[in-house]
Protein backbone atom coordinates (compact mmCIF):
# COMPACT_ATOMS: atom_id res chain seq x y z
CA UNK A 1 0.00 0.00 0.00
CA UNK A 2 1.39 3.29 -1.06
CA UNK A 3 1.21 6.30 1.24
CA UNK A 4 0.42 9.53 -0.54
CA UNK A 5 2.71 12.39 0.32
CA UNK A 6 1.29 15.87 0.42
CA UNK A 7 3.73 18.16 -1.40
CA UNK A 8 5.24 20.84 0.83
CA UNK A 9 4.51 24.41 -0.12
CA UNK A 10 7.37 26.07 -1.94
CA UNK A 11 9.28 28.62 0.14
CA UNK A 12 10.12 31.93 -1.44
CA UNK A 13 13.78 32.96 -1.00
CA UNK A 14 13.95 36.28 -2.81
CA UNK A 15 12.41 39.73 -2.40
CA UNK A 16 10.23 41.12 -5.11
CA UNK A 17 11.29 44.45 -6.56
CA UNK A 18 8.46 46.23 -4.75
CA UNK A 19 9.47 44.72 -1.39
CA UNK A 20 13.10 45.68 -1.95
CA UNK A 21 12.15 49.26 -2.75
CA UNK A 22 10.01 49.44 0.40
CA UNK A 23 12.93 48.21 2.55
CA UNK A 24 15.28 50.77 0.98
CA UNK A 25 12.74 53.53 1.58
CA UNK A 26 12.39 52.55 5.24
CA UNK A 27 16.16 52.48 5.73
CA UNK A 28 16.49 55.91 4.08
CA UNK A 29 13.74 57.32 6.31
CA UNK A 30 15.41 55.95 9.45
CA UNK A 31 18.76 57.38 8.34
CA UNK A 32 17.27 60.87 8.02
CA UNK A 33 15.97 60.55 11.57
CA UNK A 34 19.10 59.18 13.22
CA UNK A 35 21.93 60.98 11.41
CA UNK A 36 21.09 64.48 12.78
CA UNK A 37 20.61 62.99 16.24
CA UNK A 38 23.96 61.21 16.13
CA UNK A 39 25.68 64.39 14.86
CA UNK A 40 24.20 66.37 17.74
CA UNK A 41 25.30 63.68 20.20
CA UNK A 42 28.84 63.82 18.78
CA UNK A 43 28.90 67.62 19.11
CA UNK A 44 27.91 67.36 22.76
CA UNK A 45 30.54 64.69 23.39
CA UNK A 46 33.18 66.91 21.78
CA UNK A 47 32.11 69.88 23.89
CA UNK A 48 32.34 67.82 27.08
CA UNK A 49 35.81 66.50 26.19
CA UNK A 50 36.98 69.95 25.19
CA UNK A 51 35.69 71.50 28.42
CA UNK A 52 37.42 68.82 30.48
CA UNK A 53 40.69 69.51 28.64
CA UNK A 54 40.39 73.23 29.29
CA UNK A 55 39.84 72.66 33.01
CA UNK A 56 42.92 70.46 33.25
CA UNK A 57 45.10 72.95 31.39
CA UNK A 58 43.68 75.78 33.47
CA UNK A 59 44.59 74.01 36.71
CA UNK A 60 48.12 73.52 35.36
CA UNK A 61 48.41 77.22 34.56
CA UNK A 62 47.05 78.25 37.96
CA UNK A 63 49.56 75.90 39.61
CA UNK A 64 52.39 77.34 37.52
CA UNK A 65 51.29 80.81 38.61
CA UNK A 66 51.39 79.84 42.27
CA UNK A 67 55.00 78.75 41.74
CA UNK A 68 55.70 82.07 40.04
CA UNK A 69 54.92 84.32 43.04
CA UNK A 70 51.25 84.25 42.10
CA UNK A 71 51.83 85.77 38.65
CA UNK A 72 50.46 84.28 35.46
CA UNK A 73 53.31 82.78 33.35
CA UNK A 74 54.44 83.92 29.91
CA UNK A 75 53.15 81.52 27.28
CA UNK A 76 53.95 81.55 23.56
CA UNK A 77 51.10 80.30 21.39
CA UNK A 78 53.11 80.04 18.19
CA UNK A 79 56.91 79.67 18.58
CA UNK A 80 57.28 80.15 14.80
CA UNK A 81 55.81 83.64 15.18
CA UNK A 82 56.78 84.71 18.73
CA UNK A 83 55.38 87.76 20.49
CA UNK A 84 57.76 87.67 23.47
CA UNK A 85 61.20 89.20 23.76
CA UNK A 86 64.31 87.81 25.48
CA UNK A 87 63.92 90.29 28.33
CA UNK A 88 60.50 88.82 29.16
CA UNK A 89 62.22 86.03 31.09
CA UNK A 90 60.96 82.45 31.11
CA UNK A 91 58.54 81.84 28.28
CA UNK A 92 56.65 78.54 27.97
CA UNK A 93 54.72 76.88 25.21
CA UNK A 94 51.57 75.05 26.26
CA UNK A 95 53.09 71.61 25.43
CA UNK A 96 56.17 72.45 27.54
CA UNK A 97 54.05 73.63 30.42
CA UNK A 98 51.72 70.62 30.60
CA UNK A 99 54.60 68.18 30.23
CA UNK A 100 56.58 69.97 32.96
CA UNK A 101 53.59 69.33 35.25
CA UNK A 102 53.48 65.63 34.41
CA UNK A 103 50.46 65.80 32.09
CA UNK A 104 50.11 64.44 28.58
CA UNK A 105 50.01 66.74 25.56
CA UNK A 106 46.83 64.85 24.61
CA UNK A 107 44.88 67.28 26.79
CA UNK A 108 45.88 70.00 24.32
CA UNK A 109 43.90 68.36 21.53
CA UNK A 110 40.24 69.25 21.10
CA UNK A 111 38.22 66.61 19.19
CA UNK A 112 36.40 69.40 17.31
CA UNK A 113 39.65 71.06 16.23
CA UNK A 114 39.61 71.50 12.47
CA UNK A 115 40.95 74.57 10.72
CA UNK A 116 38.14 76.10 8.74
CA UNK A 117 40.03 78.69 6.73
CA UNK A 118 43.37 80.35 6.45
CA UNK A 119 44.31 83.00 3.94
CA UNK A 120 43.23 82.51 0.33
CA UNK A 121 40.31 80.11 -0.30
CA UNK A 122 42.64 77.74 -2.16
CA UNK A 123 44.54 77.26 1.11
CA UNK A 124 41.54 75.70 2.84
CA UNK A 125 42.51 72.43 4.40
CA UNK A 126 41.52 69.99 7.09
CA UNK A 127 44.74 70.24 9.10
CA UNK A 128 44.07 70.94 12.77
CA UNK A 129 45.55 73.67 14.94
CA UNK A 130 47.00 70.87 17.07
CA UNK A 131 48.96 69.68 14.03
CA UNK A 132 50.10 73.22 13.24
CA UNK A 133 50.84 74.68 16.65
CA UNK A 134 50.92 71.76 19.06
CA UNK A 135 47.68 72.86 20.72
CA UNK A 136 43.99 73.19 19.87
CA UNK A 137 43.74 75.94 22.47
CA UNK A 138 44.95 79.50 22.53
CA UNK A 139 46.39 81.27 25.56
CA UNK A 140 45.22 84.86 26.05
CA UNK A 141 48.40 86.85 26.83
CA UNK A 142 46.62 89.96 28.11
CA UNK A 143 47.09 88.93 31.75
CA UNK A 144 50.65 87.62 31.68
CA UNK A 145 52.57 88.78 34.73
CA UNK A 146 49.37 89.77 36.52
CA UNK A 147 48.42 88.44 39.93
CA UNK A 148 46.02 85.52 39.94
CA UNK A 149 44.22 87.08 42.90
CA UNK A 150 43.63 90.45 41.23
CA UNK A 151 44.48 90.53 37.52
CA UNK A 152 44.61 93.97 35.95
CA UNK A 153 43.94 95.12 32.43
CA UNK A 154 45.33 98.17 30.68
CA UNK A 155 42.71 99.95 28.59
CA UNK A 156 43.05 103.37 26.99
CA UNK A 157 45.76 104.66 29.34
CA UNK A 158 44.05 103.41 32.47
CA UNK A 159 44.40 100.33 34.63
CA UNK A 160 41.48 98.43 36.03
CA UNK A 161 41.15 95.24 38.05
CA UNK A 162 39.06 92.63 36.29
CA UNK A 163 36.88 90.12 38.19
CA UNK A 164 38.23 86.57 37.67
CA UNK A 165 34.86 85.51 36.26
CA UNK A 166 35.50 87.84 33.31
CA UNK A 167 39.18 87.04 32.72
CA UNK A 168 39.57 84.79 29.67
CA UNK A 169 42.74 82.69 29.93
CA UNK A 170 42.30 79.85 27.42
CA UNK A 171 40.01 79.27 24.49
CA UNK A 172 39.52 77.22 21.37
CA UNK A 173 41.45 78.43 18.37
CA UNK A 174 38.81 79.99 16.13
CA UNK A 175 38.66 81.83 12.85
CA UNK A 176 36.81 85.14 12.75
CA UNK A 177 33.14 84.35 13.18
CA UNK A 178 33.67 80.59 13.05
CA UNK A 179 34.58 78.46 16.05
CA UNK A 180 35.09 74.70 16.43
CA UNK A 181 31.76 73.87 18.06
CA UNK A 182 28.14 74.13 16.97
CA UNK A 183 28.79 75.51 13.48
CA UNK A 184 25.60 76.89 11.96
CA UNK A 185 24.32 79.63 9.68
CA UNK A 186 23.72 81.90 12.66
CA UNK A 187 27.28 81.61 14.01
CA UNK A 188 29.27 79.18 16.07
CA UNK A 189 30.55 78.57 19.57
CA UNK A 190 33.90 78.21 21.27
CA UNK A 191 34.68 77.20 24.84
CA UNK A 192 36.62 79.47 27.17
CA UNK A 193 38.40 78.84 30.47
CA UNK A 194 38.01 81.78 32.85
CA UNK A 195 40.24 82.73 35.76
CA UNK A 196 37.56 81.72 38.27
CA UNK A 197 37.99 78.11 37.10
CA UNK A 198 34.81 77.95 35.04
CA UNK A 199 34.50 76.83 31.43
CA UNK A 200 31.79 78.67 29.54
CA UNK A 201 30.52 78.85 26.00
CA UNK A 202 31.04 82.02 23.97
CA UNK A 203 28.99 82.38 20.80
CA UNK A 204 30.39 84.16 17.77
CA UNK A 205 28.45 85.97 15.10
CA UNK A 206 29.51 86.16 11.47
CA UNK A 207 30.28 89.83 11.98
CA UNK A 208 32.91 89.14 14.66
Amino acid sequence: MKIAHTPLPQTRTAFTLIELLVVIAIIAMLATLFVPASAAFLDKANEAKCGNNLRQIGVIIQTAASDNDGDYPNIENDPSDPIHKPEDGRVWTLPELVQARGASVDILKCPADVRAKLGHPKDRQSASYFDMKGSSYEWYPMYEGEKVSAPRRFDFRRVRTVPPSRVRLLMDYAETGEAPHDRSDSGSMMQVFFADGSVRQVFLSKEQ
